[in-house]
């Protein structure tokens, strides 16, 4: 039998399971929901869910695929899955298979014929398709692009490589530009905004330019006011200045995509924009996608741009089974071309058909149902949550069009005719839900905010929200959520003296860390002279100390050498000055000459430290150098000389060798309190970031980076940076952006004020150099329009006023939304405050809407208990202060001071840091080092004579005094090291290590540490390169940059893909079973302790199974060793094993590993992995002497 399951809907066969029946069959604890049951069960048409924050879509959405799949309407091969990151895309893939390997075990029971006699699950049972939005385009396009001319050897852009190409076209533009008034980095950052909008919204840059010049052409054709003769003001000049810049911009766009052509390359935008094209202009491929998925679920729709909503509704639209699941609350991706009101656009754009598919007028609206049910906060959180969705339904109301029409499966509360945001009903409570807690609070400034915030952090860090099922605690997850990294700063300084372990999420946060700040500082002095004022940073910094004084002599010096270079220039043009070196500079013990054109034409400090006055040297002010001085930058101007031998050297030994000489690493590992791997965290992503700079760069060179850093740091959203992960071992900092889609016990989020969250930032498109004219938008209908039918130019500059007030209140709408994000991250505890002053800014802040309208969940009413409470230390707003109270009082201290005691106010002595003083622990500490250092070995410490003559009498070096004495001790420990080294007794391993140095441990600890002693740079041989090469495509083929096929990764070359065979590889790759499986994780850093060292490494893939254990996979490249070689090599495989399982709290048996070996296309697990202990018996015998 046979049935409709809606009109226009395909037939299949009558349902044999209900969901709550399946459920049951499945052994599930937790039954489906009425809502979530009406869904699953909805007929093979198009529907739009509106699932609220947390409230299970991703389990409906599995759910629906295993139904569908037992009932026989579909086969698994037959569902397509979309999501936006690769995060997202892994999880529903991850749950998708562990309910159809559930199913597949219940049809293999005794009794399973008989409930499924078709068989719906096989045992070698295709996998759904599960990608991410930009991978599908991708494919689309790499399947169908040659009919429109795209060939297959295109190159993907990375966001460097992006950045850099854009960079060079502002360079090179040789168009008018009297009337720009921006920054370079400003008008690249313009191109690749603009060249990123017009690809969302399907806009050639050409029509742009054209609609923009006509545009300009009709403003200046008007007079100012069509009434009466009068002067136009200067807005009116601005006005078309800023057209004209526009059209200027647009025009850069045009050469930004002819410089891609020209290099066969693609941008993330591009991909998108031809798959649409393709969807629009090639039949073929709707034709082709329709009978490969007969079922697709869009996740995350209302975070979709123009041009995706086009690729899918030309493909699957017609009443094709696509069911859209989305959040109008949570769509807060404005700024990437996301439009809130796209949401509810589906209902037409998917339309349902309702009669005779040869008639052409029976069409509605698709269906709209909802997902209500709140399984992650609290009641109180809930409330607050509520709170922002309501006002946000009230301020839509009306103005996005609605569906219609019932659904076919008998009008069930969940579902109903399609719905405006209006509609939207407010999130419910589970049955299971806690109380939690929202905890509001005013303070007098952004000092003492962060000062509560941090104290109650040490709070709720010792606070058992949750417990494992063994009775022991889960150790709680919290969060800051900030609207502006600039807020990070001010929280961050207050974990720093109260010892909490923090993480700062994201890069743009990462450049405001102290270390990474100097590391950067120090990179900028080392490429560029002329930053003076990234050397100051060094230069009065805890580690070099230079005081005013000896600071405004270095100056005066450097005035002195622009000087005198300026009289040489002018008596000897372009000949050489001297020989390189100021006759009054001290003598050095290079030759080098320098030309007077590669010096800085203006005073420069990094040239007068390369430069330092000879003794005794007093400029023209009466300023000379202390001595401490003169020793503190002599030694700094030798290491960065040091340093610049670098600048030739890949990017990532160049910053491990800055690290190194700077001493950071030895700094943050002194840090007390935290682990090496949490001292280090914002190093190691530093790191990080430079590798995927590295990855994606074309032009590969020190500058480049630093301009890409810059970019970052100048972009309030930054560059693209991974995914953020849920770290329960510190407090993470993080915008709010950043937070989509996790969840933590408590989150706080300070600074909650009118201008700031709501931000007042303008985000018209009349303002600025950068934006899409919004009548140019596909969205236009859902965004404030700029009314240019006017008589005269005044009209305009009125009608932008107008415009500019509507964006506004369309702009908090975004922020409101943002709000509902971050109040709904929180399980257990909402924290939200406001400060009435911030930083050192004139004028008392107003307390956030945001934050004012939770105030009356603090007050009981109507018979509700109160939702709130009011911090203890919060003030009301009579008694916050009149004034900030950085002007209150005037806080003085000497300067430098002691990094290791903090600074000290001078008029009474007291110190200036919360945290306890250092330098008596630190100099305790080190004495005790020290005197291990002297008793180490049995023989006395080498004589030193005199001026440390070896075979003198040891009385001697007792006899000196000062630096000679502290020389002498130097001397005589290194000497003895070398001698304990020479007689093969200083057996030691440095306190990290690579996973792939235990292996060799493993195979000749002595090779091993005879390599470490004497290292010796190893070039990569053909198989490391190899090797290298099929990695990177293997991350690119599971990346979120889409599905390419081999030509098609980022800086391929087809003379070295055939030397290295990668094409075999690939085709081997793609036929094993790793390509139809969705990595949880790629290329994954991981790092755990082993005996007395810390293993580092890098896991290739990390899979989910259907049975919820992890599958860890490494790629080789070779073919697979004997037994006995295997047996050695697995030792890989067992520390991994080892760091994951400690990584995600799991039993080591819930963690499997394999080697897939491409050449011999086989898959090894080892068995009998070591353990713990196994592992740490390497290390011993290791450092153990025979």
């Amino acid at each position: 039998m046979s049935l409709d399951p809606g009109a226009g809907g395909p037939a299949v066969p009558e349902p044999r399971f209900t969901p709550e029946e399946l459920s049951w069959l499945l052994g599930e604890k937790n039954v489906p929901t009425p809502e979530q049951s009406a869904i699953i069960s909805s007929p093979l048409t198009p529907r739009l869910v509106i699932a609220g924050a947390g409230s299970g879509k991703t389990a409906t959405m599995a759910d629906r695929v295993a139904w569908l799949v037992a009932n026989g309407w579909v086969r698994p091969e037959e569902v397509l899955g979309v999501t936006f990151t690769r995060k997202a895309a892994g999880e529903l893939a991850s749950r998708i298979r562990a309910k159809l390997a559930a199913l597949q075990r219940l049809a293999g029971q005794d009794g399973g014929r008989q409930l499924f006699p078709e068989q719906p699950v096989a045992g070698d049972f295709l996998e759904p398709k599960v990608s991410t939005y930009h991978s599908f385009a991708s494919g689309i396009v790499s399947d169908y692009g040659l009919r429109l001319g795209v060939e297959r050897d295109v190159v993907l852009l990375g966001g460097a490589q992006a950045w850099q190409l854009a960079s060079e076209v502002v360079e090179a533009y040789d168009g008018e530009y009297a009337h720009f008034r921006a920054a370079k980095s400003t008008l690249v950052k313009a191109v690749i905004q603009l060249a990123g909008e017009c690809a969302e919204h399907l806009q050639e840059p050409e029509d742009v330019e054209a609609w923009l010049m006509a545009r300009l052409s009709e403003f200046e054709s008007l007079p100012y006011m069509a009434d009466k003769k009068k002067n136009p003001p200067q807005a009116a000049a601005e006005l078309a200045g800023m057209l004209r810049t526009r059209a200027s911009v647009a025009d850069m766009v045009g050469r930004y995509a002819a410089a891609k052509r020209s290099r066969g390359a693609l941008d993330f935008g591009d991909l998108v924009a031809l798959a649409a094209k393709v969807a629009q202009e090639v039949p073929l491929a709707a034709q082709m996608e329709r009978q490969r998925y007969k079922v697709v679920l869009l996740d995350e729709f209302q975070d979709t741009s123009y041009a995706q909503l086009v690729l899918f509704s030309r493909l699957f639209g017609g009443g094709h089974a696509v069911t859209a699941v989305g959040d109008p609350n949570q769509s807060i991706y404005g700024f990437r071309g996301a439009s809130a009101g796209q949401l509810f656009h589906f209902v037409r754009e998917f339309p349902v058909r309702t009669g005779p598919a040869d008639s052409s007028g029976n069409w509605a609206p698709a269906p709209t149902s909802f997902l209500t049910t709140a399984w992650r906060n609290g009641r109180s959180i809930l409330a607050a949550a509520n709170v922002m969705s309501e006002s946000l339904g009230r301020a839509a109301a009306g103005r996005v069009p609605a569906g219609g029409g019932g659904t076919a499966g008998g009008g069930s509360a969940a579902s109903g005719g399609g719905a405006a945001a209006a509609d939207v009903p407010p999130l419910r409570p589970s049955p299971h839900a806690v109380d939690g807690s929202v905890v509001l609070g005013r303070f007098g400034s952004d000092a003492d905010e962060a000062a509560a915030l941090a104290d109650d952090v040490l709070k709720y860090r010792v606070t058992d929200f949750e417990l494992k099922p063994d009775g022991t605690p889960v150790p709680p997850a919290l969060a800051v959520l900030c609207r502006r990294r600039a807020q990070m700063e001010t929280v961050r300084r207050q974990f720093e003296a109260r010892g909490i372990p923090y993480e700062i999420v994201g890069l743009g946060g990462l450049l405001d860390t102290p270390e990474i700040v100097d590391l950067v500082a120090t990179l900028r002095v080392l490429a560029d002279p002329g930053r003076s004022d990234s050397l100051m940073r060094l230069l009065a910094g805890a580690r070099w100390r230079i005081g005013p004084a000896d600071l405004m002599a270095l100056r005066d010096w450097s005035s002195h050498l622009a000087r005198r270079r300026g009289q040489a220039a002018d008596r000897h043009g372009d000949e050489r000055v001297g020989e390189g070196r100021p006759v009054d500079a001290q003598p050095d013990e290079g030759n080098e000459t320098v030309l007077e054109g590669d010096l800085t034409d203006s005073a420069s400090l990094v040239e007068a430290l390369d430069w330092l006055p000879r003794e005794g040297w007093t400029s023209a002010n009466g300023r000379s150098l202390s001595e401490a001085a003169r020793g503190r930058l002599a030694r700094l101007s030798a290491e960065l000389r040091q340093l610049r031998s670098y600048l030739g050297d890949d990017l990532t030994t160049l910053l491990g060798e800055v690290e190194r000489a700077m001493l950071l690493d030895i700094e943050v590992a002194a840090r007390p309190g935290i682990s090496i791997h949490q001292a280090r965290r914002n190093l190691d992503a530093f790191q990080d970031a430079a590798a995927g700079f590295l990855r994606t760069s074309q032009r590969v060179d020190i500058l480049a980076f630093l301009a890409w850093l810059e970019a970052a740091a100048a972009e309030e959203n930054g560059l693209e940076a991974p995914a953020a992960d849920v770290n329960r071992e510190a407090v993470q900092l993080l915008t709010v952006h950043a937070s989509k889609g996790l969840e933590w016990d408590v989150i706080f989020v300070p600074g909650l004020n009118a201008g700031a969250f709501p931000s007042d930032r303008d985000s018209r498109w009349s303002s600025g150099s950068a934006a899409l004219p919004w009548p140019l938008r596909g969205d236009r209908a859902d965004l404030p329009q700029w009314d240019l039918d006017q008589p005269d130019q005044k009209g305009w500059l009125d009608a932008e006023k107008d415009f500019k007030g509507a964006v506004q209140a369309h702009g908090e709408s975004e922020e409101r939304r943002l709000a509902y994000v971050a109040y709904t991250r929180a399980k257990h505890v909402l924290w939200a405050s406001s400060p009435a002053w911030v930083g050192s800014r004139t004028g008392r802040a107003d307390m956030s809407p945001f934050l004012a309208e939770l105030e009356p969940l603090a007050k009981a009413a109507d018979g509700k208990p109160q939702a709130a409470i009011v911090h203890p230390a919060s003030q009301d707003e009579a008694s916050l202060p009149e004034s900030s109270p950085l002007t209150l009082e005037t806080e003085v201290a000497n300067w430098p001071y002691d990094p290791l005691e903090g600074p000290v106010d001078p008029r009474t002595g007291d110190r200036l840091r919360l945290s306890a003083g250092r330098r008596e622990a630190m100099e305790s500490a080190a004495a005790k080092v020290l005197a291990e250092l002297e008793n180490l070995g049995q023989e006395p410490l080498p004589a030193l004579a005199g001026a440390g003559a070896p075979g003198g009498d040891p009385a001697d070096a007792k006899q000196l005094n000062g630096v000679a004495r502290g020389w002498a001790r130097e001397a005589a420990l290194l000497l003895q090291r070398r001698s304990r080294r020479a007689a093969g007794r200083d057996v030691h391993l440095p306190g990290h290590i690579s996973a792939s140095t235990l292996v060799d441990l493993r195979e000749d600890a002595t090779a091993v540490l005879g390599r470490l002693r004497r290292p010796v740079p190893r070039e990569p041989g053909m198989s490391a390169r190899k090797g290298t090469a099929f990695h990177a495509w293997v991350e690119e083929y599971f990346g979120a940059a889409g599905m390419l096929d081999l030509d098609e990764a980022p800086g391929s070359d087809d003379h070295i893909d055939a030397a290295y065979d990668l094409d075999a590889m690939v085709a081997t790759f793609k036929a094993s079973p790793w390509s139809h499986r969705s990595p949880a994780f790629v290329e994954v850093p991981v790092e755990t302790r082993v005996g007395d060292v810390v293993v580092r490494g890098r896991i290739d893939a990390v899979f989910r199974d259907a049975d919820g254990r992890w599958d860890l996979v490494d790629w080789k490249t070779g073919r697979r060793p004997s037994a006995a070689a295997l047996k050695t090599k697995a030792v890989q495989l067992a520390v991994y094993r080892l760091a994951w399982a400690r990584l995600k709290d799991v039993p080591l048996e819930e963690v499997r590993a394999a080697f897939f070996y491409v050449a011999d296309n086989e898959v090894v697990r080892p068995h009998d992995l070591g353990t713990a202990q196994e592992l740490e018996g390497i290390v011993g015998a290791a450092l153990s002497p025979s």
